[in-house]
């Protein structure tokens, strides 16, 4: 009985070690290069706790990329009553170089325009001050991610930094420097 016991334990142990060994080894797939004038001037791989904030700044994007989907959906809704506001704007107010010309019709057709423009933003009011909150949590996020960057790029010279990680497959870096 005290084998099984130790047989069970070794199993157990194992397989626990056998579970970590990946989550470790998906770290080391985590790297910051840092680049200055298109030259990769270090690569570093990145730590438990930068990999952490990164991790959670990722997560905080994919949740805004959701959250702007209702109001993607009202965006063609809203650009053709701004478009319609502004052909009414330029027939109510017609201006020469010695007269002013107000259309009161024209007048009121904007105001009704203005009014729907109105409507579609307070009804939707929720999503908006979703998407504000949901910046506020990023830029918080993104602030302690650059302090987590601040060891690696402090002291050297650069001016893009991008990050490798097991999800995001390393893309050719791309130069656009004036150089």
């Amino acid at each position: 009985m005290h084998q099984l016991i130790k047989i069970s334990a070794l199993i157990l142990l194992s397989a626990t070690v056998a579970q970590a060994a990946p989550a470790k080894e998906r770290h080391d797939e985590y790297k910051v290069r840092i680049y200055n004038h298109c030259q990769l001037v270090s690569e570093h791989k990145m730590t438990a706790q930068q990999i952490a904030v990164y991790q959670r700044l990722m997560q905080h994007e994919q949740a805004m990329h959701k959250l702007k989907n209702p109001i993607k959906a009202i965006e063609p809704q809203m650009e053709k009553l701004t478009d319609q506001i502004e052909k009414v704007s330029e027939l109510a107010i017609q201006e020469t170089d010695e007269t002013i010309h107000i259309n009161k019709k024209h007048l009121r057709q904007q105001e009704q325009i203005a009014h729907q423009i109105e409507q579609l933003v307070a009804q939707h009011q929720a999503d908006f001050d979703a998407l504000e909150q949901q910046g506020e949590k990023i830029s918080a996020v993104a602030n302690e991610f650059e302090q987590q960057m601040k060891p690696l790029t402090e002291g050297v010279e650069h001016d893009n930094i991008q990050i490798i990680s097991p999800d995001k497959a390393p893309e050719p870096y791309r130069c656009y420097s004036s150089l």
